[in-house]
């Protein structure tokens, strides 16, 4: 796990600090800034909440110093008087130690506004920076199976960046909704890829059986790690097993590509056999890979007065249906 951790949380690896992302959340149309704390730089995101109040949000950051997040939350206060903005709200992959007592950062939980974080709390990491026999011999038998039945039915995978081919991920992903899955827009794919696509570091994994797209994957490759970021299928031919494959040829092309790490993007914490992602987290697991628990989310406060009344205003709205 240290060795995994070490490889993702290096600055160099976070591509959601970077200004490739930063790009591409502007092509949505947020507002961000580079926020200099000491000899680091922090990507900040103004996100929408109620009325003209906004709130920040840090992607997987700040990764700094202690005395850089001193310096951080300063400069935020600044921007928070002239964006309206009630909070910052932070995911760091990693806090130094005190930080939170020290600058007192509320721990985000059921009674927070937007209770929810933005990444994944819990994610399943493989360990790349072995040979493929290894990668191989850790998975479960039967992700070893199904790779292999899918290869003798025919399935076959390709890479692509083509505009056809998100429009086939996106139907397929509007067709997951009925098992319990939510989809962006298409515009949000599309200047996903239109941004990140551009610069190479995304790519859509295609499975398709006899010219008919089983599945598609979305894929991030950053310097040493790979992500598994969005992954769409059908009904049609699901025991042609075509998923397994596409994440195995996707794991093996970030391997040739020199990532160490790839991330699967949130799994089930402790397997809850209720959670919205039991059913995926089996499907992760059979790859095997190592359970990574980050910090969580943090929120600074800049308005408590409203931070505290938007949870209750939450309630009431959904109560009443206003």
């Amino acid at each position: 796990m240290d060795k995994l951790l070490k490889v993702y949380t290096e600055s160099k690896n976070n591509i959601f600090q970077n200004g490739i992302w930063r790009e591409y959340l502007e092509s949505q149309g947020y507002k961000t800034w580079f926020i200099d704390c000491d000899k680091e730089e922090t990507l900040v995101v103004k996100m929408p909440l109620y009325g003209q109040k906004s709130y920040f949000y840090v992607p997987h950051g700040p990764q700094t110093s202690k005395e850089g997040w001193s310096v951080f939350l300063n400069k935020m206060k600044n921007l928070a008087r002239s964006e309206n903005a009630v909070f910052v709200r932070i995911e760091p992959m990693k806090i130094p130690n005190g930080i939170i007592e020290e600058l007192k950062l509320k721990r985000v939980g059921g009674f927070s506004p937007l209770s929810h974080q933005h990444s994944p709390y819990n994610t399943l990491m493989l360990d790349l920076d072995v040979t493929e026999n290894d990668i191989l011999a850790q998975m479960k038998p039967k992700g070893r199976y199904n790779i292999r039945l899918a290869e003798r039915k025919g399935v076959k995978i390709r890479f692509s960046r083509d505009i056809e081919d998100l429009k086939s991920f996106y139907k397929l992903s509007l067709g997951m909704k009925e098992r319990g899955f939510s989809s962006f827009d298409f515009d949000h794919y599309k200047k996903m890829l239109e941004t990140l696509g551009s610069k190479g570091v995304l790519q859509i994994v295609v499975a398709e059986h006899e010219n008919e797209i089983l599945a598609c994957l979305i894929i991030l490759y950053f310097n040493e790690v790979a992500i598994y970021l969005h992954g769409a299928s059908g009904n049609e031919k699901r025991e042609l097993m075509p998923n397994h494959l596409a994440q195995w040829t996707a794991i093996l092309d970030a391997k040739k590509k020199g990532c160490k790490v790839y991330d699967f993007w949130g799994i089930a914490p402790n397997d809850e056999p209720n959670h919205p992602w039991a059913g995926i987290t089996r499907f992760k697991k059979s790859f095997g890979g190592i359970e990574i628990e980050f910090k969580g989310a943090f929120d600074f406060t800049f308005q408590p007065f409203w931070y505290r009344i938007i949870f209750p205003y939450k309630i009431v709205k959904k109560a009443f249906g206003k």
